[in-house]
């Protein structure tokens, strides 16, 4: 089965250590593969693009993340441990 492409809202939060202070906002949507599933359930994807770049955040799109069924956006650190970078309003 080939995939498809997929697009999901990316907010980054202002400060990714204290997510109290909210996050900023994107105008365009973030378009994606989804890659399969994590053990812990995450949707693994992989970053294609931006549906409309002149809307779009100055911000350094992963080029791989993961979306969590609470609506949040992670990446994976080197240590194999995931962190929230961004939130979405697509679940």
């Amino acid at each position: 089965m080939a995939q498809r492409k997929k697009e999901t809202s990316f907010y980054p939060w202002v400060d990714v250590k204290d997510h109290s202070k909210g996050f900023k906002m994107n105008f365009s949507t973030v378009i994606y593969l989804e890659l399969g599933r994590t053990t812990e359930g995450y949707k693994q994807a992989e970053f294609i693009g931006l549906k409309n770049p002149a809307l779009a955040l100055d911000y350094a799109y992963p080029e791989h993340f993961f979306l969590s069924s609470e609506g949040l956006i992670l990446h994976k650190t080197a240590s194999g441990k995931f962190e929230v970078i961004a939130k979405t309003d697509k679940c």
